[in-house]
């Protein structure tokens, strides 16, 4: 039976990075999307594989991953839960993720923190992950599902602080700009439900995570952060540029 994997993946690298880490486990089962507007919830028992990933924002997970996790029951099932990030930090977001998982009746058995390309700054991590990485991934995967075969175990230790760290996001929204051909795609899979479907155009500050889907599925390639965000980022990001920073696995 393939592993079920519940994920957050907004511009599909972290799915990515979890579809690596289940081949080690058994292969690719249920696919579980948190990042679906109309996503209800979903349960899972003691006799399942599974793989909890989202991404990090600011050294958190998505505010969104943490509300939907209510929505998953696992029954004493045991997890191992991935979280990606831009090559800067995962900080608390680990841990976090791990956390929501053991208050819904899980036991996280092993975690990685993984590189991905950053969404924000494509040009931070732009390879990654790479070939080395995908067998790494399966690697850590097969590694895990030791953890399956155990009678007794306990939740793994990861880094991370609580109180979590605080964060919030930048007060922008994406634009657009061009050629735009109303065909929705942004608004119907928004995972926020931030963009109005009549006009694409409008983002609601208060829904929109910046998760950037709206950029990375754009087939028109005219939604893109305002200038003066882009530019920050780029600045913030600047000492990780063409640094390659290993993953990190726990067990």
């Amino acid at each position: 039976m393939g592993c079920s994997i519940v994920h957050f993946s907004a511009t599909g690298k972290t799915l990515k990075v979890a579809e690596a880490v289940a081949k080690g486990l058994g292969g690719v089962g249920r696919l579980i999307d948190l990042s679906r507007p109309d996503f209800k919830g979903a349960s899972l028992s003691s006799s399942d594989k599974v793989i909890v990933a989202c991404p990090v924002y600011g050294g958190r997970i998505p505010s969104v991953v943490a509300e939907r996790i209510k929505a998953v029951k696992f029954d004493a099932t045991r997890v191992v839960t991935v979280a990606s990030y831009g090559n800067r930090a995962f900080e608390d977001a680990l841990l976090e993720l791990n956390d929501c998982v053991i208050a819904q009746g899980g036991v996280p058995v092993a975690s990685a923190a993984v590189i991905a390309q950053h969404a924000m700054e494509p040009s931070v991590a732009s390879d990654r992950p790479d070939k080395t990485d995908y067998q790494n991934l399966e690697s850590f995967g097969r590694f895990a599902l030791k953890k399956y075969e155990q009678v007794d175990v306990k939740a793994v230790q990861v880094p991370g602080n609580r109180p979590y760290r605080d964060w919030a996001k930048m007060p922008v929204t994406p634009i657009s700009e061009g050629a735009c051909i109303h065909c929705g795609l942004c608004a119907n899979n928004c995972p926020t439900q931030a963009i109005d479907l009549f006009d694409t155009a409008k983002t609601d500050p208060n829904k929109c995570i910046l998760c950037l889907r709206c950029v990375w599925i754009c087939p028109q390639k005219v939604k893109r952060l305002p200038d003066v965000a882009q530019k920050a980022i780029a600045e913030k990001l600047a000492h990780v540029r063409g640094v390659r920073k290993e993953n990190e696995f726990f067990f």
